[in-house]
């Protein structure tokens, strides 16, 4: 019996493809439930904000990137090129362009969102800036290389091979490394900025602890994005092996990082929906099952013979909770319209105390 010698210039028959899927498919549901639970309290107290919006447009974006992951995955995306067909081999390339475009419009949106957030817990000026700056630098960099992916090629698409005409290729791979490490930096900052903001805020120490040890889980997002740049390389002839695998960081970076942004939230979400109704909030902008007007109070001192009640209020869901109290200021502001009446007792020359209003 002959034995068919093996050709060793050929790469293993090897495929990454389930790997790819299944990661993808587990980190969407993650990403779907703590993205709903979130939305869901924050709409329930009135509390949506802007880092709320941006964070569902980073998931809707994400769960678009998943079906073209499972697109792929259907023509054989994870294996090498020579095992591949020549169409099935365009196909990915063309749903991996997609894919691309995607990712980098969601990573933009998340890092605004935790930007945001960020905001509504303290909003100083120096914080603005800076945030602000941030916030800038991933729109440039992240849509920029949109914008490239786009006008690269003539007509639009890598994919089509010696049918387009396109710029050089490492145009577009270096412009994807800066993006990642200013990605990556960016990443450091916003992981590392709770730790100075919620430091300062009044509120429980074992609160100010666990919101920093879950945004302290967009680190884990950054070491996925430094792998991601360390896989990608300026060779463009195995692409459905390749980018499967700088794929596979891609997704971990990006799922990882919204689902660490919503449970960074996970005491707010927990106390809406598992909480008492007396619970109060923890953090300016944060949720609970309590009114969402109760978020200010009023002086409630007795003073000599002075009477004092609420004053009349309108109470507007845009107040902003106040950081600092004092210890008998425990009225809480109700729905509706509330009267302020004063009285003084003051006694005539007789002895005979008379009531006196305004």
């Amino acid at each position: 019996m002959s034995v068919v010698p093996r050709d060793d210039s050929l790469p293993p028959n090897e495929d990454v493809g389930p790997i790819s899927f299944s990661l993808a498919l587990a980190l969407t549901i993650f990403l779907v439930i703590t993205t709903g639970l979130r939305l869901w309290a924050r709409s329930a107290n009135r509390k949506l904000g802007w880092d709320d919006l941006t964070i569902a447009l980073a998931g809707a974006t994400a769960i678009i990137r998943f079906a073209f992951v499972v697109l792929q995955w259907k023509r054989g995306n994870g294996r090498h090129r020579v095992y591949l067909s020549d169409h099935d081999y365009m196909i990915i390339n063309m749903y991996g362009w997609w894919g691309q475009m995607l990712l980098f419009i969601s990573v933009a949106f998340l890092k605004v969102s935790i930007c945001l957030l960020i905001l509504r817990i303290k909003d100083s000026k120096v914080l603005k800036c800076l945030l602000h700056v941030i916030m800038a630098g991933v729109l440039i960099t992240n849509f920029g290389v949109v914008i490239i992916l786009i006008a690269e090629c003539q007509p639009i698409g890598f994919w089509r091979g010696k049918s387009a005409v396109c710029w050089p290729t490492h145009i577009r791979i270096y412009f994807i490394y800066a993006t990642i490490a200013y990605s990556v930096l960016t990443d450091l900052i916003c992981s590392l900025l709770p730790l100075v903001v919620i430091w300062n805020v009044k509120i429980p120490r074992r609160t100010k602890i666990s919101v920093c040890c879950l945004m302290g889980l967009g680190l884990v997002a950054t070491g996925f994005g430094v792998a991601r740049a360390a896989s990608l390389g300026i060779s463009t002839s195995d692409l459905s092996w390749a980018y499967c695998i700088a794929g596979i960081w891609s997704n971990l970076e990006l799922f990882l990082g919204i689902i660490a942004a919503n449970l960074a939230l996970s005491r707010s979400i927990y106390v809406y929906f598992l909480g008492n109704g007396d619970a109060q909030q923890t953090l300016p902008g944060s949720t609970g099952r309590c009114d969402p007007l109760q978020s200010g109070y009023l002086d409630s001192n007795l003073r000599g013979d002075r009477f004092e009640v609420p004053s009349t209020m309108i109470g507007s869901p845009r107040r902003r909770g106040s950081e600092t109290r004092s210890s008998d200021s425990d009225i809480l502001l109700k729905l509706g319209i509330q009267k302020k009446t004063e009285f003084w007792w003051t006694e005539d020359d007789e002895g005979q105390p008379q009531k006196q209003s305004p």
